[in-house]
C-alpha cells in the first residue's frame, strides 16, 4: 500500500503537514516510538507512530528524524501536544513526510488497518508482469525505440525508470527527473563498489558488464523498492536489451568513422586539397561558418577516451560520431559494443556496466582518435551559437562529475581557438592535441587547457616539474611566508596585490585599505626579507611567476 492510500481513507483522518509530493511511497510496516533514538526499532519503509515525548526543542527533532532513517513517514498523534513547528521545518527539509492524527483516532487503529492491508497483498497471486518476457522483446524487434522500451516497462511494473549515462544525463526516462537527483545516482553509480546500488530509494542498475571503464558506460535506474521477484527479471531483460539497442547504434556510426579517419589522414599527410576537405565535412555534416574548434582528451584507453568525449559533447550536439584507433597511425573504423566476455570493467567496483559506443545517430559534431597520443580521442566542434567559452566550461563540468569514479585515471582536455573556414583545421587539431598534452601535466583528476591558455605564463609553469616549482617559490617567497607566520603580518598578500595593480602605490594602497606610507613601509620590508628591488622589471616577474607557483 501507498502513503496516498491511507490520506484517502476517511475514517483514519489522516492530515498531511509536509511531504504532499511524496505521498507515492509504499507503506512496508509500522512502527510506534516515543524513544529519543529510534534507529534500532524502526526500518525502512515503515509508518513510524509517535506521541513527540521526546520532543524538547529544535535540537532533539533534528537528531530524531535523523535517526529515522529511510522510513515511509511520520505520523504525530495529537492527544499531547501539537507538532511543533521546528519538527515541520526539519521533516520538510529531510524529505520526509509529515501526517498527524486527530485526537480521536488511536494509533492502534491505524496500525490495524496498515497490517491488514499488508495481509490482504501478501495473500494475493503475484501478477506476472508479461505474458513470457517476449513482449519486452518484442518492442524493439518491431520497430520500437527506446523510449517505448522504457515507457513500456515502467507502465507494466507501475514505477518510474529512466536510462542514464555516467555523466547523470537521461538518455530515456518515462517521467521527468530534477537535477539533484541525477547527479546523485550519477555519483552512487559511479562510487559503487558493488552494482546494483540505491540511493533515495531508486536503484541503479548496471546496463551491461565488460567494457573498459565505468565512466564511460549508461545505467538504469528505477524504483527498487517496488521491483521484487518476477519484476528484478524484468530489470535484467530491460538492460540486457538497452545494451543490444546501444551496440546497434554503435554499428550505424561506423560509417560515419571512415569519413572521419579519412579526412584526419589527409589532414595529416599534407595533401588535403580544399574542396576534398569541404565534401568531406559535409558528409560529416560538420558546418564551419559559425565558428569551429577541435577538442582533444584522454581519460585512460582509447576506447574510454572517446565515449568520454562524445558523452561530454552530447549535450550540445546530439550527433556526435565517435571512433577509436591503435597508437601509431590514423586507424580505420572504430570499435564496436562490448559484450559480456569481455574484459572486466575497471571502476571503484567489482561488478561494472555498460557498453561503449554513442547514442542516437545524427550530425553536428566528428570526433575520432587520434594516433599521435595513445588514447587520445580528437572532436572537431562546430560552435552553433555555443561560444568557446561556454564549450570549455561545459565540458568541464561533465568531467567532474565523472572524476569521482575515475580511479586512477585522468581526464585531460585541450581546447583549441577557433576557426570560421576549413583552411587552417590542421592547425586546430595540432593547438588542441598540445594544450591535451599540457592539460595532463596538471595535478588534478580533471585538468583543461584552451587555445588562449597556450600563450599564457601559466601553460609554462604547468609543464615544470612539481619539485623545481616548490624551489622556485621557496627561494623567493619563503622567507616572506615564514615572516608573515611569526608576525602575523601580510607583506605575501601585499607583494601579490602590487603586483596585480601593475605597481600602482595608489591603487595598492586603496585595495588593501591601508595608508601609502604603510604600504611604502611593507614594500620596503619585503626588499629587505628577499633582497630583491621591487623597481626592477625582472624582479618583479620573478616575484609573479613564484605567486602563481603554488
Amino acid at each position: 500500500m501507498r502513503l496516498k492510500d491511507l490520506v484517502q481513507d476517511d475514517h483514519l483522518a489522516l492530515k498531511v503537514l509536509t511531504g504532499h509530493d511524496l505521498l507515492d511511497r509504499r507503506v512496508r510496516g509500522v512502527a510506534t516510538t516515543d524513544l529519543p533514538d529510534p534507529s534500532r526499532f524502526v526500518k525502512p519503509g515503515e509508518l513510524v507512530l509517535t506521541e513527540l515525548t521526546w520532543h524538547t526543542g529544535a535540537d532533539s527533532a533534528k537528531e530524531f528524524v535523523d535517526r529515522l532513517g529511510d522510513v515511509a513517514a511520520l505520523v504525530c498523534g495529537t492527544a499531547l501536544k501539537v507538532p511543533p513547528t521546528d519538527l515541520i521545518d526539519v521533516c520538510a527539509h529531510a524529505g520526509l513526510p509529515l501526517l498527524t492524527l486527530p485526537v480521536d483516532v488511536p494509533f492502534s487503529r491505524l496500525t490495524e488497518h496498515v497490517l491488514r492491508a499488508l495481509i490482504a497483498e501478501l495473500g494475493s497471486n503475484p501478477r506476472r508482469p508479461y505474458g513470457g518476457r517476449r513482449r519486452l522483446a518484442s518492442t524493439l524487434v518491431d520497430g520500437g525505440s527506446l523510449t517505448k522500451l522504457v515507457d513500456t516497462v515502467a507502465g507494466e511494473l507501475d514505477v518510474p525508470c529512466w536510462v542514464m549515462s555516467a555523466t547523470g544525463r537521461v538518455i530515456v526516462g518515462s517521467q521527468p527527473l530534477n537535477e539533484d537527483s541525477r547527479a546523485r545516482l550519477a555519483h552512487t553509480f559511479l562510487t559503487a563498489r558493488f552494482l546494483p546500488g540505491m540511493v533515495d530509494g531508486l536503484s541503479v542498475f548496471p546496463i551491461s558488464k565488460g567494457v573498459p571503464h565505468r565512466i564511460a558506460n549508461w545505467f538504469l535506474a528505477y524504483r527498487g523498492e517496488d521491483v521484487q521477484g518476477d519484476s528484478e527479471d524484468v530489470i535484467v531483460e530491460l538492460a540486457a536489451l538497452v545494451a543490444l539497442e546501444r551496440s546497434r547504434m554503435e554499428a550505424a556510426h561506423r560509417i560515419e568513422r571512415r569519413v572521419l579517419d579519412q579526412l584526419l589522414q589527409l589532414l595529416e599527410s599534407g595533401d588535403a586539397d580544399l574542396p576534398g576537405l569541404v565534401s568531406r565535412l559535409h558528409t560529416l555534416h560538420v558546418e564551419t561558418e559559425h565558428g569551429l574548434l577541435v577538442v582533444a582528451l584522454t581519460a585512460g584507453g582509447s576506447e574510454v577516451s572517446v565515449a568520454v568525449l562524445d558523452e561530454l559533447l552530447r549535450p550540445l550536439a546530439p550527433g556526435i560520431v565517435t571512433a577509436s584507433h591503435a597508437p601509431g597511425s590514423w586507424g580505420s573504423a572504430g570499435t564496436g559494443a562490448s559484450g559480456p566476455g569481455s574484459p572486466g570493467t575497471r571502476g571503484p567496483g567489482t561488478s561494472g556496466s555498460g557498453v561503449t559506443g554513442s547514442g542516437a545517430a545524427g550530425s553536428g559534431v566528428a570526433a575520432s582518435g587520434y594516433a599521435g597520443s595513445a588514447g587520445e580521442a580528437v572532436a572537431l566542434v562546430p560552435l552553433a551559437g555555443n561560444s568557446a567559452a561556454e564549450l570549455a566550461e561545459h565540458l568541464v563540468r561533465g568531467a567532474r562529475i565523472l572524476e569521482a569514479g575515475l580511479g586512477e585515471e585522468r581526464i585531460s582536455l585541450g581546447v583549441s581557438s577557433v576557426t570560421t573556414g576549413p583552411a587552417g583545421l590542421n592547425g586546430l587539431i595540432e593547438e588542441a592535441r598540445h594544450a591535451r598534452s599540457l592539460a595532463s601535466l596538471g595535478t588534478g583528476k580533471v585538468s583543461v587547457v584552451t587555445g588562449d591558455d597556450v600563450s599564457s605564463h601559466r601553460t609554462l609553469l604547468a609543464a615544470i616539474p612539481d619539485p623545481l616549482r616548490r624551489s622556485f617559490r621557496s627561494r623567493l617567497l619563503g622567507r616572506l611566508e615564514a615572516y608573515d607566520a611569526t608576525n602575523q603580518t601580510e607583506l605575501l598578500e601585499t607583494l601579490e596585490t602590487f603586483l596585480e595593480e601593475s605597481g600602482s602605490w595608489a591603487a595598492t594602497a586603496d585595495r588593501l585599505h591601508v595608508h601609502v606610507n604603510t604600504l611604502r613601509y611593507r614594500l620596503k620590508r619585503i626588499e629587505e626579507l628577499t633582497g630583491r628591488s621591487l623597481n626592477s622589471w625582472d624582479e618583479r616577474v620573478d616575484f609573479l611567476l613564484a605567486l602563481r607557483m603554488r
